[in-house]
C-alpha cells in the first residue's frame, strides 16, 4: 500500500536543453480554468483524441500537497476540451480519500481506485474502493462491495477492454486481494488461486503497473527499505499469476513499462525524511522473469527523469525531474522528458513556451500507437501554477530511432482470409525475419489487443496461425517489428 506520490512535494522549473524535434502541445489555456494550482496525476490515454486523467485538488498556493480526487475527460473531436470535475468516492472521510488511478473504457465510461488516508508519508491507512462512470463523469458508482479491501488497500484498476478489467490489493489473510471483472466492471470477483504468495512484509504499490496487451506487469513493494522487491505477471488478462526473482531495486518499484513482450524496465527509490534519497534501475530481457541493474547515462543528450514512465512503438519515455535535482542553481535541464531505446542511452524531448521562471514539469504522462504506423500519440500533464501556467498537453510524433518502413518484409507479409469471420488468420512472413522478431496487433483506437515474440519455430516455417477470435468485430492493424524495420497489415474480423 505505498504511496508513491512524494513528486507532489517536489515543484521545479521547466524548460529543455539539446532539443530534439518538439511534439508536445498545450491543448488547454489558462483561461479555461481546468486546473489551476492543481496537477495531473494520472492518466488514461484510449486513443490519440481521448483522455481520461485524475488531477488533485485545487489549493491555494500556500497550501501542502493536495489530494487527487477529479478527473477530466477530453470531450471533442479533436481531443482539446475538457470535462472537469470531482470523482465521488466513499472509502475515506470527505478530504482524505486520494484517488489512485483512473482506467478509462471509452468516451463516456471510466473505472477508478481510491483508497483512504489525507497523508502521502506510508502512514497505515487500509481499505479502498472501485467507481465507475458510465456518463462521463456525471456521476460515479462504487462498484466494489464493503468487504472488498476492507482490511487490504486498493492500489490500483486496469481494464484491458470493454468488458475485462483487474485491480490489486494488499494481502489480506495470507494473499494479496486480487480482483477481476469480466462485465465491464459493474461487479467485481476475488481471485482465489494462481496467485504467488506474498513475501514478509510485501505489497502492492499505488499505480505501479504496466499492460500491454493482454499482459500485465505490476512492481512490488516492501515495508524494508532493504528488501528486494519483485515484479507480478499476468498474460491473460489477470487471471493467473507468476512472480519474478528478486529485482536488484529495493523497497519499492515505482514505475514498469516493457517495450515489447521481453523487454522491460522499471526503477524504485529509498526515502530519508520522506525525500528521495536513492533511485535504482533494472532492465530484462526475459518477459520480466529475471531483472538486471542498469545506470541510465545523464549527460548533453538527455536524461532519464523520475515521475512516469511509458514504452510505446518498441520506445520508452521518461518525464518529470532527473535524479538528483540540484537543490540550488537548478537548470533546464534538471526537469523534462526523454526517450531511450535500451533503457540506459536517453534523449531529450523539447518542450517549448516554458522558462526558467514558470515552474511547469511533466508529473503524468500516457502515449499509445498513432494513427499512422511508427508514429506515437498521447497526453502528459504539466505542473500548473495558481495562474494557470502549465496544463494539459498533446504528444504527437515519430521518434528518431522508431523503426521503419522495411520493402522486402513489407512485400512478403501476408494475411489471409481477410477479412475473417472467426477471427483466425493465416500469417506468411516471408524470409526477411530473425528470431525476436515482434507482431503486435492493434484496434482501431490504437490499443494494443495481441503482442508475442516470433520464435524459431515460427521464423523457420514463415508462417503462423494468428487467434484474434475472442476480439469484437472490426478493422485491426497488424504490425512485424525487426532490427531492420516493420512491415503493417490491416485486417478485418468481420
Amino acid at each position: 500500500m505505498k504511496k508513491s506520490l512524494l513528486f507532489l512535494g517536489l515543484l521545479g522549473f521547466a524548460g529543455h536543453a539539446n532539443a530534439q524535434t518538439n511534439p508536445w502541445t498545450i491543448v488547454n489555456v489558462p483561461t479555461s480554468n481546468i486546473l489551476g494550482q492543481s496537477n495531473i496525476v494520472n492518466l488514461s490515454t484510449l486513443s490519440p483524441t481521448m483522455v481520461w486523467g485524475v488531477t488533485s485538488d485545487k489549493v491555494a498556493s500556500t497550501a501542502p500537497a493536495s489530494i487527487p480526487r477529479n478527473f477530466i475527460r477530453s470531450n471533442n473531436a479533436a481531443g482539446d476540451q475538457f470535462d472537469w470535475g470531482e470523482i465521488s468516492v466513499t472509502s475515506g472521510p470527505t478530504k482524505s480519500s486520494t484517488v489512485g488511478n483512473i482506467s478509462g473504457i471509452n468516451a463516456t465510461t471510466a473505472v477508478a481506485c481510491s483508497f483512504p488516508g489525507s497523508t502521502f508519508d506510508g502512514a497505515a491507512t487500509y481499505g479502498g474502493e472501485i467507481v465507475k462512470t458510465t456518463n462521463g463523469g456525471q456521476s460515479w458508482t462504487k462498484v466494489t462491495t464493503a468487504a472488498q479491501f476492507a482490511g487490504g488497500f486498493c492500489n490500483w484498476v486496469h481494464m484491458f477492454d470493454a468488458t475485462t478489467g483487474v485491480a490489486l490489493g494488499d494481502p489480506t489473510n495470507g494473499a494479496f486481494e486480487i480482483l477481476r471483472t469480466t462485465d465491464g466492471g459493474t461487479t467485481w470477483n476475488r481471485l482465489t488461486s494462481n496467485i504467488p504468495a506474498p513475501l514478509a512484509n510485501e505489497y502492492g504499490n499505488a499505480g505501479a503497473y504496466f499492460a500491454l496487451g493482454n499482459t500485465i506487469w505490476v512492481g512490488m513493494a516492501s515495508s524494508s527499505q532493504t528488501a528486494q522487491v519483485r515484479v507480478f505477471k499476468s498474460t491473460d488478462k489477470g487471471l493467473t499469476w507468476t512472480a519474478s526473482a528478486p529485482t536488484p531495486i529495493t523497497y519499492l518499484i515505482d514505475k514498469v513499462a516493457f517495450k515489447d513482450a521481453n523487454n522491460g524496465i522499471a526503477f524504485g527509490y529509498n526515502t530519508a525524511n520522506n525525500q528521495v534519497s536513492s533511485v535504482t534501475y533494472a532492465r530484462t530481457t526475459d518477459g520480466g522473469a529475471t531483472w538486471s541493474q542498469i545506470t541510465p547515462t545523464n549527460n548533453a543528450n538527455g536524461n532519464f527523469y523520475r515521475n512516469d514512465l511509458d514504452a510505446v512503438n518498441g520506445v520508452y519515455y521518461s518525464t518529470g525531474p532527473r535524479f538528483p535535482v540540484p537543490a540550488t542553481n537548478q537548470a533546464p535541464e534538471d526537469f523534462g522528458s526523454s526517450y531511450s531505446t535500451d533503457g540506459v542511452n536517453w534523449t531529450t524531448i523539447t518542450l517549448s513556451g516554458t522558462t526558467l521562471n514558470a515552474p511547469g514539469y511533466f508529473f503524468s504522462m500516457d502515449l499509445v500507437p498513432g494513427t499512422t504506423p511508427g508514429t506515437t500519440a498521447g497526453y502528459s500533464g504539466l505542473y500548473t501554477d495558481v495562474n494557470g501556467v502549465g496544463g494539459i498537453y498533446k504528444y504527437a510524433g515519430a521518434i528518431t530511432g522508431t523503426a521503419t518502413r522495411n520493402a522486402a518484409l513489407q512485400s512478403a507479409l501476408n494475411v489471409y482470409p481477410n477479412p475473417s469471420a472467426s477471427g483466425v488468420f493465416n500469417v506468411d512472413l516471408g524470409s526477411e525475419l530473425k528470431t525476436g522478431a515482434q507482431l503486435t496487433v492493434s484496434d482501431a483506437l490504437g490499443r494494443q489487443v495481441k503482442s508475442q515474440t516470433l520464435n524459431a519455430a515460427a521464423i523457420g516455417s514463415r508462417k503462423i496461425n494468428l487467434d484474434l477470435s475472442g476480439e469484437k468485430t472490426g478493422v485491426y492493424t497488424l504490425q512485424i517489428r525487426t532490427e531492420a524495420g516493420l512491415a503493417t497489415q490491416k485486417i478485418v474480423i468481420d
